[in-house]
């Protein structure tokens, strides 16, 4: 005949991580539906586990059978250390292996939420890597333009022809001990070179700066100064195109000489005390304003 059964009698000590699961077993052992121990682990396996014999993912018709080693208690009873369980050691056998059942899920889905993490940081350790990839490689694209755009540059100034911007390229690198064969530089002051142009090559020595700005690391100061003056340049050429006064909105055209001339006058540090008094002035306001 078949034999069934499930290990040691003496039920294991519980521990402390399925305090839980202990006290919904002792519950369901306690209820009155169980009053032996047969039906009292067919209720245990099937409110705890949700197993029947009827229905559970192994396909075993008797899997609330308790399995009895026949052999073993043979061998035991003919020593003299066979110990017959009774009712309460059966239930209490029960309970701890619900226990370890229950710590065995319980693990399982821990390490199911710990590989889930694991895999989490790993696909944004992966984003983040391919991210610096990426921006690695546009920053070295972004170089190798700027590089390309300086040479470029100096190669149209070794040949004769150089742009406006191209000269002003050659007199920084003149100021920096730099030696050409030509040493010939701008007549005028750099920022004059945009009261002649129209709109059109405005708007190129407009690009050419914004080029140079981000490829001259060493002089950022003279490329900001020199793409405020074109921009305003090219708003004034835009404003001249559409109708308007040249110099912008509220300044006489009868004026506009003597701007330029007390401005062009002044030192860098005259210029910036005017800016300061005149923020001074328009955050003041009053009739005193012209």
């Amino acid at each position: 005949g078949r034999e069934r059964g499930r290990g040691r009698s003496e039920s294991p000590e519980p521990r402390g991580g399925a305090g839980g699961a202990s006290s919904s077993v002792s519950r369901s052992i306690a209820a009155p539906r169980a009053p032996t121990v047969k039906k009292a682990r067919k209720e245990i396996f099937a409110s705890e586990l949700g197993y029947k014999d009827d229905s559970n993912p192994f396909g075993d018709s008797t899997l609330t059978e308790k399995f009895v080693w026949k052999k073993r208690n043979e061998y035991l009873q003919a020593a003299g250390l066979y110990r017959p369980t009774d009712k309460s050691q059966e239930i209490e056998r029960i309970e701890g292996k619900i226990r370890e059942i229950h710590q065995v899920k319980k693990r399982r889905d821990e390490r199911e939420v710990e590989r889930q993490l694991l895999e989490k940081q790993r696909a944004e350790h992966d984003r983040e890597r391919h991210q610096e990839l990426f921006d690695e490689w546009v920053d070295q694209e972004d170089k190798f333009h700027l590089e390309s755009a300086r040479a470029r540059s100096l190669i149209r100034i070794e040949q004769g022809r150089e742009r406006p911007m191209d000269l002003c390229v050659k007199e920084l690198a003149i100021a920096d001990g730099d030696e050409f064969e030509d040493m010939t530089i701008l007549e005028t002051p750099p920022y004059e070179l945009f009261a002649a142009v129209g709109l059109k090559e405005a708007e190129d020595m407009l690009n050419d700066i914004e080029l140079n700005l981000k490829a001259d690391k060493d002089h950022p100061a003279f490329w900001k100064a020199m793409l405020f003056a074109c921009q305003e340049s090219v708003d004034s050429r835009q404003r001249e195109k559409s109708g308007g006064p040249g110099f912008g909105a509220g300044v006489a055209e009868g004026v506009v000489s003597e701007i330029h001339e007390l401005l062009s006058s002044k030192t860098q540090s005259e210029l910036e005390d005017m800016l300061i008094e005149i923020k001074g002035s328009l955050k003041q306001g009053g009739a005193s304003m012209d």
